[in-house]
């Protein structure tokens, strides 16, 4: 029973991967970072303490909780990022340069009007996030077209529900759960549209300021109408529909035959599943290890693709500018330490500031910025904040946008006195005395 219990656990995680080295909450306990969670319709995703926790069994496969992770902890699968651009792109050049992508609702409401090589899929338009777009437009898309379907619980307000129940009391007892049953699912589908729609406005709008900002003639459009350039000239063939159903439900098989070889194989060799490590080792310069998303790398490269921006300054939600109160900070560099992206960087020796005169603080790289908040969090005074407000050169900058110079700590850290000093300050009588 447990082996079958954690196999289909695995099957149904497989919408989704984890890095759980690469939460923010993982790294600092202290982080306010809950997008996913605030994001995920049906409760699939929880943070506690230090932990993500995930219910496969709740998983509605939507992507939306992906697409608003900063520091892509969370990857969708089925597709992956690179299936879906590559399906975005196919669907492009079938399409005189139009990029169309619609999601399941809609796929099935248009089975058989729908030329599928013209349109790439997607459970739910939540999956769509800003990088796609803007490697569309730079690959030359003319457009692309996000395609919501209708809405489920306008399933549950049709008359499928009594059209297949027999009159008579016993039909309406079957009536009455058949329709409960679909008001249920109904209610469940709804709020991943809902949030599926909402993450879908936002990205059209985000990415249709940097296609602006960057010079880009491609337009960005939400809509639930199909175009006409992706409809049949002629209703398919019957034949058309059943391929297509026979077709899915072979690569679902072929999927889950190897993922149930995998788990059999490795039970019986009695190997353990490999998993990433949650925890990481400081590195030499004394931060957590940094990364860069693929999703962020795709992006910045899109953008410098189309050329130079506007010398303005726009207001996103993928982008963050790091403003630090002199007064307030005691150069601890913990913002830097914390970092998972690198965006703040460690300059100079702090260790030795002092005695050398020689600068040292940190370097800020606008572009690598993912608005997680961990810098904010993290620091010990307040002194920090991350302004949603950058300058759209900044983003595409070869180089650091800002160096920010640090006063020399009063007391080394590394001191074996450093916890008694610190303890001097902290209660203010001038001597400590250790035994």
């Amino acid at each position: 029973m447990d082996n079958i219990l954690g196999l289909f656990e695995k099957l149904e995680s497989q919408s989704l991967r984890v890095r759980p080295n690469r939460c923010v909450v993982v790294r600092n306990r202290n982080a306010t970072c809950r997008r996913c969670a605030a994001a995920c319709p049906t409760g699939a995703i929880a943070v506690e303490g230090n932990d993500l926790m995930i219910a496969p069994e709740q998983c509605v496969g939507c992507g939306t909780c992906a697409t608003v992770c900063p520091t892509a902890a969370l990857e969708a699968q089925k597709p992956d990022d690179k299936e879906l651009l590559k399906a975005a792109v196919a669907a492009m050049q079938a399409n005189d340069g139009v990029a169309v992508i619609i999601d399941e609702a809609m796929r099935a409401a248009a089975e058989g009007r729908c030329d599928p090589g013209k349109v790439a899929v997607v459970k739910h338009l939540g999956r769509v996030d800003e990088s796609l777009i803007a490697v569309l437009a730079a690959g030359g898309a003319s457009s692309i077209v996000l395609v919501a379907g209708p809405a489920a619980a306008e399933k549950a307000a049709t008359g499928t529900v009594g059209d297949s129940v027999a009159d008579g009391a016993e039909g309406e007892v079957r009536a009455s759960q058949t329709a409960e049953a679909y008001a249920a699912e109904a209610s469940v589908e709804t709020g991943v549209e809902a949030v599926a729609d909402e993450t879908a406005q936002r990205v059209r709008d985000t990415a249709a300021l940097l296609l602006e900002t960057w010079g880009s003639d491609a337009a960005v459009k939400l809509t639930g109408k199909l175009p006409r350039s992706v409809r049949l000239a002629e209703p398919a063939e019957f034949d058309t529909g059943r391929r297509g159903f026979f077709s899915a439900m072979r690569d679902e098989a072929r999927a889950a035959a190897t993922i149930t070889a995998e788990h059999v194989v490795r039970e019986k060799l009695g190997m353990e599943e490999p998993e990433e490590p949650v925890f990481v080792k400081v590195s030499d310069d004394g931060t957590l290890p940094h990364f860069l998303p693929e999703r962020r790398g795709r992006l910045l490269l899109a953008l410098s693709n189309m050329g130079e921006p506007a010398d303005v300054m726009i207001d996103t939600p993928l982008f963050g500018h790091v403003i630090i109160d002199g007064e307030r900070c005691t150069s601890c560099q913990m913002c830097a330490t914390f970092c998972p992206t690198e965006a703040i960087h460690k300059f100079g020796d702090a260790a030795t500031a002092a005695e050398t005169g020689k600068p040292f603080g940190i370097d800020h790289y606008t572009g690598r910025c993912v608005q997680c908040h961990c810098c904010e969090d993290i620091c010990p005074t307040g002194a920090l904040t991350l302004s949603t407000d950058v300058f759209a050169t900044d983003v595409t900058r070869r180089g650091r946008s800002e160096r920010i110079e640090m006063r020399p700590r009063k007391y080394q850290v590394s001191s074996p006195k450093s916890i008694v000093n610190a303890m001097s300050d902290l209660l203010g009588v001038p001597n400590v005395y250790e035994r």
